[in-house]
């Protein structure tokens, strides 16, 4: 829904991810502070009750001691809680007699003879009216510690201690004002951080994003621009601008491939027309005529149809790359059965199976010597009458090598990179006497790739031309 939106947007996430941590860690941290505070201000409140004790304590047995009084009296309490208030806090100290009780703190009475020598929290909370007569409730928090001394004669001595804890939950209160404070200013500065860090962060991406939609099948050529690789980011643009150069390859040749099969449709369409309005126009009472056309006819119909089942193998290659029919196959026996079909149709060269053992290896049997017999017939038609072609094969440590060597006419080393592109032919005029559509070399390397194989080219102009297909012992698909 729209509405939502803006809470499923990538930067939406990033900044209130970046500003809920930071704001999470903050909040963390002003919990370990305060109750760090706290409890060091506790010890620091009960350490004081403790140490006025022993003050109250020490200037009892030292009444005592000095051998005036036997006893103490109200007098004594007066000397000796006038010594003590001189410190500066709140810390008030009421005693108990066996006969009358002394206080100093009267907001309320709390008992001499519980918890002896335990420091307990005590919470004071009373509704009381203001200048306004009007009523609020007042809470104090008190600590107090309640402890019995014995004279010599007898006398137990009580004293309570009576701690005032507002100034230390005052700081405390102050404290945590304090930090709810800087936690909002935090959480503020944090969204302004993380929107910025999003945007910065998502540019690269928005950047894809524009680049993407001005991308068409007539502006293939867009690049996706980054000063920095090394990121995740980076990586991204570099698979994308990688898939684009891919994409504009395929493409180009695509439109190549289209033009060039048009290209090759178009001649013997026109040839065929041509011979269709000579019968129309001179009739077929010219035998000679009408037998030298149909024959055109037929043999470029031929032409058409040997190009089109190339182009469908090439189309069904890219299609179904993985689908091939491994079996195995005694490469001897292969090679054999090959030399023998062309001593049979091609009376005009010499050809030579050179001796070797046996060896089987899995291939598709159908493609391989679609292939092998692809290079041969390519071989024929540049290898001058009486010459000789050579098939062998040799096995290495990694891969099983099917050789064919003719002694034809070579092929320069400027057209050896192109060789098995589709409809290349190394010499425009050669090919129109020799025939062919330049795409048997072609379906030879869509079969090599099908095997994860590899073509070896080696040739000298005049002197001949070595094919090495070069198949791994264990092919896979």
């Amino acid at each position: 829904m729209k509405k939502f939106e803006f809470f499923n947007r990538i930067s939406t996430k990033i900044t209130m991810s970046f500003s809920l941590t930071f704001v999470a860690i903050l909040l963390v941290l002003n919990f370990i502070i305060f109750f760090s505070i706290r409890s060091h201000l506790f010890i620091i409140e009960k350490g004081r009750i403790l140490d006025r004790k022993e003050l109250i304590i020490e200037n009892i047995n030292g009444i005592l001691g000095s051998r005036r009084y036997d006893h103490i009296t109200a007098v004594n309490m007066f000397d000796i809680t006038g010594k003590s208030d001189t410190h500066r806090d709140e810390i008030f100290v009421n005693f108990r007699f066996p006969d009358t009780t002394f206080r100093r703190f009267k907001k309320f009475d709390l008992s001499f003879y519980t918890s002896m020598n335990t420091i307990v929290f005590h919470k004071y909370e009373k509704l009381e009216k203001n200048l306004k007569n009007e009523f609020y409730l007042m809470k104090d928090n008190y600590i107090y510690l309640n402890t019995v001394l014995t004279t010599d004669n007898g006398q137990k001595i009580y004293i309570q201690l009576i701690n005032n804890m507002n100034s230390s939950y005052s700081l405390l209160e102050t404290l945590i004002s304090t930090m709810l404070l800087i936690d909002l200013i935090g959480f503020i500065l944090a969204i302004i951080v993380g929107v910025l860090f999003a945007k910065n962060t998502l540019k690269p991406i928005n950047l894809i994003a524009d680049t993407a939609e001005l991308i068409n099948l007539h502006n293939l050529n867009k690049r996706i621009t980054t000063s920095n690789h090394d990121d995740e980011i980076g990586r991204l643009i570099k698979v994308m601008n990688d898939m684009m150069e891919r994409l504009e390859i395929s493409f180009e040749n695509q439109t190549k491939f289209i033009s060039d099969a048009s290209h090759e449709l178009r001649t013997p369409l026109s040839i065929i027309n041509g011979y269709v309005e000579l019968l129309i126009q001179q009739g077929t009472s010219n035998r000679e005529l009408t037998i030298e056309a149909l024959s055109s006819i037929k043999e470029e119909v031929f032409n058409m149809t040997d190009l089109m089942e190339k182009l469908l193998f090439i189309a069904r290659e890219e299609n179904t790359r993985y689908n091939i029919d491994l079996v195995e196959v005694n490469i001897k026996v292969l090679l054999n059965r090959i030399v023998k079909e062309f001593k049979m149709i091609d009376k005009k060269h010499q050809y030579i199976l050179k001796p070797s053992s046996d060896f089987v290896i899995n291939i598709d049997e159908k493609l391989i010597l679609q292939a092998i017999r692809a290079i041969i017939e390519n071989s024929i038609k540049y290898t001058p009458k009486g010459n000789s072609i050579s098939i062998y094969f040799l096995v290495d440590d990694s891969n099983l090598n099917i050789l064919i060597e003719d002694e034809g006419i070579g092929i320069s080393k400027k057209h050896l990179p192109k060789l098995f592109g589709r409809f290349y032919r190394v010499d425009e005029a050669r090919t129109k006497n020799t025939g062919g559509n330049g795409l048997g070399l072609s379906i030879v390397k869509s079969i090599m790739d099908m095997h994860n194989g590899k073509i070896v080219v080696e040739s000298q102009i005049n002197i001949g031309t070595t094919i090495i297909l070069k198949l791994p012992l264990q092919v896979i698909i």
